[in-house]
């Protein structure tokens, strides 16, 4: 199953984590002449299987619940009915407001329910696989006391994906899950300009958890995750380490690294042009 995400022991308990599910995409796609009957309720469904495969009980999602931007009225009752339905079916569900949840923290307040929990881009602190980890969307940058804290990142907000190509000559596009390895002191120097304690840093970029997308190429040419508007992985710059960008497939095929991945796909246009 194509599984958009990880699962982790989030402060004792299994949690799923997954980003960018942008409920209300159909809509937008509809405005443009391209008709999608409500995708809702198969979101929903791809989530529970999900979970259920990793037997977990919570859920939390790092930004970009939904889609459209400004927030129309046709859209609203999707939102409501997408956390509804997730709150029936987890025990915990964590939503983290990305750059296209205006109004969201309200539908959340007014849908009142105890068991949905609302956080804003900057995200929240949790102990993550027995790690100290920033959980947040990835379009602002951290609070500094979390980010001096944190040992790991996990964020979303860039949808990686990767283009494969087999022995046949079939291109396909997958998404990706990002694995960056990075000085937190030189991290920490882009990001707020002022000394912090270094050590290694890990970064875990998520996909886009909703099926009528795949992402960005991260080994394009044109235009890579690292490009995407207000993300602070422009302050990774990528250049600079290729060697530590590790790629992986949604199932945790371990593609290669980022240096790695672009050679050879520099390789096969180079080839297929002969």
């Amino acid at each position: 199953m194509d599984k958009r995400g990880i699962s982790a022991i989030v402060n004792g308990d299994k949690w799923l984590i997954l980003a960018d599910t942008h409920v209300g995409m159909e809509f937008e796609l509809q405005g443009k002449g391209v008709r999608v009957p409500t995708q809702t309720s198969r979101i929903v469904s791809n989530i529970v299987s999900w979970a259920e495969e990793e037997g977990s009980s919570r859920i939390m999602i790092l930004g970009d619940v939904k889609h459209e931007l400004p927030y129309p009225i046709e859209s609203i009752n999707e939102v409501k009915s997408f956390i509804e339905n997730l709150s029936k079916s987890f025990e915990e569900v964590v939503l983290v407001a990305g750059n296209h949840d205006g109004g969201l923290e309200q539908v959340v307040s007014r849908i009142g329910l105890s068991n949905v929990k609302f956080y804003d881009s900057r995200g929240f602190m949790a102990n993550v696989n027995g790690k100290k980890a920033l959980l947040m969307h990835g379009n602002s940058k951290p609070n500094l006391e979390d980010f001096e804290k944190a040992e790991v990142m996990v964020m979303g907000h860039t949808h990686p994906a990767v283009v494969i190509q087999d022995e046949h000559g079939f291109v396909t596009k997958r998404p990706a899950i990002l694995k960056i390895r990075i000085d937190k002191g030189e991290l920490g120097k882009r990001l707020y300009g002022k000394e912090i304690e270094g050590g290694e840093l890990n970064i875990i970029v998520l996909p886009t958890a909703n099926h009528l997308t795949i992402g960005v190429d991260v080994a394009s040419t044109l235009t890579t995750v690292f490009d995407a508007p207000r993300t602070i992985l422009r302050y990774v710059e990528p250049w600079r380490i290729p060697d530590k960008i590790e790629i992986y497939l949604t199932d945790l095929t371990y593609l290669g690294t980022l240096d790695i991945v672009k050679r050879v796909t520099f390789e096969r246009v180079n080839f297929d042009s002969i």
